[in-house]
């Protein structure tokens, strides 16, 4: 099977040199929720389709607003990617359950532009909703499992590990095998993809015409909003924005390098964690725990665990990483 490979990334990235790296494809960031364009976004598909590269480019939904006024700032924010890129649904955030939000969603998309988007979520919710109504809306899935969080060097496979279970769907379009990939030219982590398909494939799902010109700059993006002290804590708990998987002295790093005081963000996760109600509790990992022992110690399952944490596979979890126990 021909196979493509590529990268995801966001204003995390912000940077990044595309022409000293290798990729088959890129797709970037381009909004989130009802009110947020990635600032990066467009710089990095102008980069890469001058590189002769295809592109794709997603939403982060924030399932608290309202579908279709989602749908619409998203095409709103992006209608000249339209024709020359993919559109992808970045399903991870709250009220996973929701299958039918992201396929008013989708639909709302279509309806709009006559592009399906591709739909992108962790194995785990994959296989615990019925999403039959969005596979038989005929959109594809790009499909998220990681064996650990050991680098992996210029899309080496080789430790890849099992691939993901597609559940209902027939099969995945994409799937994105590692989010501490790394690449000779970059300085960094970044998370790596494998496309099912040549060049061909990839414009099909994108609707793109015969030879067509590049998409005009997107113009008057949304004013960035830079994220409170309370909202980066919030992110790190839960582990959402770019920070799963983000720990130790790289944290403190990366908060110091946005212009943040980590000790003060570092204190408010704490807060969070330890103030958190009868509802909501959270576990740190400590080294030598397992899934199940978590679940054993606080009167569950690691099936439940896996599935509320949206973890992709119940053998991999780490020091530091915040599991939600109830």
């Amino acid at each position: 099977m021909t196979q493509m490979n590529g990268i995801d990334i966001s204003k995390w990235q912000d940077g990044i040199d595309l022409s000293a790296i290798k990729f088959d494809f890129v797709i970037a960031k381009s909004t989130e929720g009802i009110g947020y364009v990635d600032p990066c976004c467009d710089s990095f598909i102008q980069k890469a389709m001058s590189l002769g590269k295809p592109v794709g480019f997603y939403h982060f939904a924030r399932p608290i607003n309202d579908a279709v006024a989602e749908a619409d700032f998203f095409v709103e924010n992006t209608k000249n990617y339209f024709g020359h890129a993919i559109p992808c649904l970045d399903w991870e955030a709250e009220n996973k359950w929701d299958v039918a939000w992201a396929k008013r969603w989708l639909d709302e998309v279509y309806r709009q532009t006559g592009v399906k988007p591709v739909i992108y979520m962790s194995e785990s919710i994959v296989t615990s909703y019925d999403w039959s109504s969005v596979i038989n809306g005929n959109y594809g899935l790009w499909i998220a499992k990681y064996r650990d969080n050991e680098p992996d060097r210029n899309y080496d496979q080789t430790n890849v590990g099992n691939t993901p279970e597609n559940g209902q769907w027939p099969f995945y379009c994409m799937w994105q095998w590692t989010s501490v990939g790394q690449l000779d030219g970059y300085d960094g982590n970044i998370d790596c993809n494998a496309f099912y398909g040549d060049l061909g494939v990839w414009n099909k799902y994108a609707c793109v015409e015969e030879n067509p010109a590049a998409p005009a700059p997107v113009e008057n993006p949304v004013v960035e909003e830079k994220p409170t002290d309370d909202e980066i804590a919030q992110y790190i708990v839960e582990g959402s924005h770019g920070w799963n998987g983000v720990y130790g002295e790289e944290r403190w790093t990366k908060l110091s390098t946005l212009g943040y005081d980590a000790a003060s963000i570092q204190d408010k996760v704490n807060r969070i964690v330890s103030g958190q109600t009868e509802d909501e509790q959270y576990y740190t990992v400590e080294a030598g725990d397992t899934l199940s022992g978590i679940a054993d110690a606080n009167g569950t399952t690691w099936q439940k665990l896996q599935s509320i944490n949206g973890i992709a596979d119940a053998n991999m979890i780490y020091p530091g990483q915040q599991i939600r126990v109830k």
